[in-house]
């Protein structure tokens, strides 16, 4: 297997979820916030941080109107688990400091960040704790049935998903199957319902770290399973935490160290957090080892699904460099019934100066609405701290021309991550109409679903 560089793999665990926001919050306690004795900041600042780093149940992720009454009805920083976890993460990896009842950030905090390997040290030590601590008991008695932790469910399935062929991405029912060989006592070996469902608990709570990306689409009909349809990818920091922790109880692990190696998936992923003067030159090696036609098809085949903005954007910057070696290609794929494809290489066409304008305009007419969504959701941080810099910015999408100008809710309902897109241009666009504009048509999708 490929293993990405260090510098990559840290840039990486700086983004992911818990890392990063127990980074935002050690930062955040600056000069110094009070903490109980418990270590905790008292409501009125926790509330605060809440506010800015979208610290939100998954259950107001969609309900912005709710999460005033919400906050207000708060009366323990500790009630909340997702600021809560990241700050204990923050204390325990010494990120944040207490004196005399006052939190203050690490006073080297800056450099440690700028070190590889302290940065990983911190990440592996979280994903370590994750998997140690992760619950699979959904109804959560005082003593969970044998089986239905954590600690015994995530080994065998990372361990299968870290042996598995690149790119290979199960669904839960198969990762029962497969992993899973002894009997849970909500039935027979593997591929229940009961199963896939626990597995899915836990696999929510690693994905926290990063180290595994879930493709989830919950059931919508009553006679459809209850975990609905989810596949499973290890992610780069998954294969490194997996291979680390092999190598630590004596298991051989050999790697071939080079990005030009890596699968599709972990190859945009590791560009993505690359300054794009860096990116550039990894493509020439990863480009000639695969010819022109064959990276186009790796790259499409794992750009397809919601959550995944950034890595098509940075597979059309792939494209782009050798777009006149498959035009032909391109123009097929422009036909393709799958939206992710058909969008992919009208972006790269666009940019290829291979068009004329009547060629420009009809690609822009026939998809410059998902093209739209795709650019502002690959801009979107974490906590959209990027966002308004990148919709004030030279190279920002006309918005209001491609996007909302007679908009039809059904085309753009279709991408994946509409809704965020359009919550998040309501929050940060500096144009107030557009800003306007942008929150009736999430509201429009929202009633419509």
């Amino acid at each position: 297997m490929s293993l990405l560089p260090n510098d990559v793999l840290a840039r990486m665990a700086l983004d992911s979820p818990l890392l990063c926001d127990a980074l935002s919050l050690a930062r955040w306690s600056a000069p110094a916030t009070p903490v109980t004795t418990g270590g905790v900041p008292g409501i009125d600042d926790a509330r605060t941080a809440i506010s800015r780093f979208s610290l939100w149940p998954n259950d107001l992720l969609g309900r912005p109107a709710d999460r005033v009454t919400w906050l207000g009805g708060l009366n323990s920083a500790a009630d909340v688990a997702h600021f809560v976890v990241p700050w204990s993460a923050a204390l325990r990896l010494g990120l944040v400091r207490i004196d005399d009842s006052l939190a203050r950030p690490a006073p080297d905090l800056e450099h440690q960040v700028r070190d590889s390997e302290r940065v990983l040290g911190w990440w592996f030590q979280e994903f370590e704790r994750t998997i140690a601590q992760a619950r699979g008991d959904l109804a959560r008695p005082e003593s969970p049935a044998p089986g239905t932790t954590g600690p015994e469910l995530l080994p065998g399935v990372l361990r299968f998903l870290y042996e598995a062929p690149d790119g290979h991405r199960p669904d839960l029912d198969t990762l029962s199957e497969e992993t899973l060989s002894r009997p849970l006592p909500a039935g027979p070996p593997g591929g229940t319902p009961e199963t896939a469902q626990l597995l899915l608990h836990v696999l929510w709570q690693l994905s926290d770290t990063g180290a595994v990306l879930l493709d989830h689409r919950p059931s919508t009909a009553p006679d459809e399973d209850r975990h609905g349809r989810c596949t499973v990818e290890l992610t780069a920091l998954g294969r490194y935490g997996v291979r680390r922790m092999l190598l630590e109880v004596g298991v051989h692990a050999p790697i071939v160290d080079t990005l030009a190696e890596a699968c599709a998936s972990r190859f945009l992923d590791a560009l993505a957090v690359l300054p794009y003067e860096e990116r550039l030159r990894e493509v020439a090696p990863w480009l000639d080892r695969r010819g022109p036609a064959e990276a186009l098809r790796q790259i499409a085949a794992v750009v397809r699904g919601p959550g995944l903005a950034l890595r098509r954007w940075v597979g059309t910057q792939v494209l782009n460099t050798t777009s006149s070696d498959i035009e032909p290609q391109l123009r097929a794929m422009l036909c393709s019934p799958r939206p992710t494809d058909s969008s992919m290489a009208a972006v790269v066409l666009l940019s290829s100066g291979m068009l004329n304008q009547r060629g420009i305009d009809h690609l822009l007419a026939a998809h410059g609405p998902w093209v739209v969504i795709d650019m502002v959701a690959a801009a979107m941080a974490p906590d959209d701290s990027d966002l308004s810099a990148f919709l004030s910015s030279k190279g920002s999408p006309d918005v209001e021309r491609m996007l909302l100008t007679d908009p039809d809710p059904l085309v753009i309902g279709a991408h994946p991550d509409a809704l965020p897109v359009l919550e998040a241009l309501a929050r940060h666009h500096p144009d107030h109409d557009t800003a306007a504009r942008s929150r009736l048509l999430a509201i429009l999708l929202r009633e419509g679903n």
